[in-house]
């Protein structure tokens, strides 16, 4: 406490103040404080109470198991080999139809299709994947485009779909940077876009997400 005739307290008695560490005879006397209209220890209270609820609600959250699996399919890509000393890029997903709770009554229902939002600079990549009627086949759409003030030129970009050991799919954008192609799911999925010469944009397909039309 500092002040001359006032009994301010430090900013470390108030974070126990926050968090209610004090004995009660403590506590009545700095509320008693408060109420007396200090401002400066008051600012600290609402500081330190909002420190508090980020944290509150920081501890509580938890990454979408999409995302999770997303960098967990980063990380084995990157542990590969070098393929002819190419430059991979993994994009970051920045949107995920998974994350979005079903309404209730729609989890017995058809799956929508997924549908999914990745970034890697200037570049965007969207891709909207469904189930091919009467198949075990996937159905990928997509466009790649540069929202940067350098455009790139998109047409003919080879896209191609890869498992561990061989090659699914394989397509070109149009002059748009839009394509479509269809494989059936299996381990170690990625899709991979040959962008330049020297550089390719690798994205893993993790088995839940496209496997989730078949489930029962």
């Amino acid at each position: 406490m500092t002040g001359k005739g006032h009994r301010h307290y430090t900013s470390e008695q108030w974070v126990d103040f926050v968090n209610g560490k004090l004995s009660a005879e403590q506590m009545r006397t700095m509320q008693k404080h408060l109420d007396g209209n200090c401002r400066d220890c008051a600012g600290m209270v609402e500081t330190w109470t909002r420190v508090r609820d980020a944290a509150r609600r920081e501890s509580r959250y938890e990454a979408p198991d999409s995302a999770v699996r997303h960098v967990r399919g980063a990380f084995s890509l990157l542990a590969r080999p070098a393929e002819q000393r190419r430059f991979l890029q993994i994009p970051r997903l920045v949107f995920d139809s998974l994350w979005q709770p079903a309404f209730a009554g729609v989890r017995a229902a058809a799956v929508a299709p997924r549908q999914v939002l990745y970034k890697a600079g200037e570049l965007s990549i969207e891709m909207r994947m469904e189930p091919e009627p009467l198949s075990e086949r996937v159905n990928v759409a997509g466009q790649i485009y540069s929202s940067g003030k350098h455009l790139e030129d998109m047409a003919e970009i080879l896209v191609v779909v890869k498992n561990n050991t061989s090659i699914l799919a394989e397509t070109r954008t149009n002059r748009f940077g839009e394509f479509q192609l269809s494989f059936t799911p299996d381990e170690g999925l990625r899709i991979s876009f040959v962008v330049l010469k020297n550089r390719d944009l690798s994205i893993p397909l993790d088995g839940h997400g496209v496997g989730i039309f078949y489930r029962n």
